[in-house]
């Protein structure tokens, strides 16, 4: 019992302070399931990363295609958490992790990444994000391909472009 207990204490300190947050108002087809709460979010800052590749036929065949996330994750001014591959969120504390796969979205303005609500999956059964069922990004700002040209003259060129969002975990009730 007694391990029981500190086990459930860990696990509690272990989670953002930031836990129970309600996201903002957002579209119907960007709400998480009734049956789900918000568990905490969490801030990301960082680049969303391109390279000018050949893309196919036509008049300028060259396009900015998406590459990876480079963007840390905040509670507050803490580091908590990396995304450095598409769709995936790792802890820096304990090292789960959670992929995801977008089920909705809305468009979030010119320059901006559209606002996005995903189906998530964690992987593994422990850690920040163990139990995690869907995750909202809102609140975006930057990160859309570059306005720069991709010709054959920058092929192979990688571009790194700003952006900021939140993005809230959530859990079932």
């Amino acid at each position: 019992m007694a391990r029981s207990i500190a086990a459930s204490i860990a696990l509690t300190l272990a989670l953002p302070a930031a836990a129970a947050v309600a996201p903002p108002a957002t579209a119907p087809n960007l709400s998480a399931s009734a049956l789900e709460e918000p568990a905490f979010m969490l801030s990301a800052d960082g680049a969303q990363v391109f390279e000018c590749r050949l893309r196919g036929g036509g008049p300028n065949p060259y396009a900015w295609t998406f590459v990876a996330p480079d963007a840390t994750l905040y509670e507050g001014s803490r580091s908590v958490a990396r995304m450095t591959t598409p769709s995936l969120w790792e802890s820096l504390s304990d090292r789960s992790s959670v992929t995801a796969v977008a089920r909705g979205s809305q468009e979030a303005g010119a320059g901006n990444l559209p606002w996005l609500v995903m189906r998530a999956a964690p992987l593994g059964d422990t850690g920040l994000f163990a139990g995690v069922t869907t995750i909202q990004r809102v609140n975006t700002s930057g990160g859309v391909a570059p306005g720069t040209p991709c010709t054959a003259d920058n092929a192979g060129s990688e571009a790194r472009v700003a952006f900021t969002a939140d993005y809230y975990f959530y859990r079932r009730r």
